[in-house]
């Protein structure tokens, strides 16, 4: 499906289907210029969203030799069909900290990491394997690419408009999202969600994530916008209201961690996560996909790690696992 969203300049959203993922689409975005395009993440590295986003590009006309590609993240569903535009020579853009970290993905470090990590917080061995079919790892690029390094701050011309960039880690260390001053939109990639709440994970590249995460939201709170496009579900005419959704959300998941964590001291982040509350329709932790228990479990150990840098929780290794008391 594709939405004309705004005129001069003429800003499209592409809908890419993304199979089997409570996520259900991305929205990628297309700005058509005079003279040169953009378009804003791709979708899964697989035939449905290959399909989808060739299919508007096509509906849209757009030339991929006057075609730019802006990378928001890392993530799979954002940067998995990059292939696709640097084979018709299409200039990549980036922020350097994810496109290290992607690298470091391809190679297989980043997600060694990340299960040996796992394996110290108490999760089983069955639960760790699933992550072999774990979308981000499965389709993600299957190639290395070169890009155009953006930094926080920097002014991009694209599609002939300058585009302000602004870093906002937390969702990943290296996450930028894009900004029209003159406009007041703002493509808010993973950054800020309006109908779910962005998942924050720990990160081998980033100590306490949360703590960023909520740092980045008060960077932006000031921006004056009438149009947030986001890199998922619906978009919105601002994003005040919303911050303070979310970080309500944080502040609840916190104080759930901390009455978790004094009702049953010596839990690892396995034991602590099923008694967490979970968007899953009712289901018990025993009933989540394999891939929702991995991401809920990222999410528990960002929280515990907000709280020990916060010094509301301690942590002791006893017997190769993590093991968390209230302080």
């Amino acid at each position: 499906m594709i939405q004309q969203l705004y005129h001069n300049p003429d800003i499209y959203q592409i809908h890419v289907d993304l199979p089997d993922n409570p996520l259900k689409y991305l929205n990628s975005y297309v700005v058509k210029g005079p003279t040169r395009h953009l378009v804003i993440d791709t979708g899964f590295n697989r035939p449905e969203c290959q399909a989808a986003l060739c299919g508007g590009l096509r509906e849209l006309d757009v030339d991929l030799s006057r075609t730019d590609l802006f990378l928001t993240h890392l993530h799979g569903d954002h940067s998995g069909l990059v292939g696709l535009f640097t084979a018709a020579g299409c200039p990549v853009y980036m922020n350097e900290i994810d496109y290290t970290y992607l690298c470091d993905e391809y190679a297989g470090q980043a997600w060694q990491f990340i299960e040996d990590t796992y394996m110290k917080e108490g999760m089983p061995p069955e639960d760790i394997k699933s992550q072999f079919t774990n979308q981000a790892r499965r389709y993600s690029p299957r190639i290395d690419f070169p890009i155009h390094a953006v930094a926080d701050g920097d002014v991009v011309r694209l599609a002939d408009i300058d585009f302000h960039i602004i870093h906002t880690p937390g969702h990943t260390k290296g996450i930028c999202c894009l900004y029209l001053p003159e406009q007041e939109i703002f493509f808010t990639s993973d950054h800020i969600l309006f109908d779910i709440t962005p998942n924050i994970q720990v990160w081998p590249n980033m100590s306490d994530s949360l703590d960023h995460y909520l740092e980045s939201l008060e960077k932006v709170r000031s921006l004056p916008v009438k149009l947030a496009l986001p890199g998922h579900r619906k978009g919105n005419t601002s994003i005040v209201g919303r911050i303070d959704e979310i970080k309500e959300h944080h502040r609840r998941r916190l104080n759930e961690v901390l009455s978790i964590a004094a009702a049953r001291p010596g839990s690892t982040a396995y034991d602590i996560a099923p008694h967490m509350t979970w968007s899953m329709r009712g289901k018990k932790w025993h009933e989540f996909p394999p891939t929702q228990k991995w991401f809920a479990m990222g999410e528990t150990l960002a929280h515990i790690e907000y709280l020990l840098h916060h010094g509301q929780l301690r942590r002791e290794e006893q017997g190769g696992l993590f093991r968390y008391y209230p302080v």
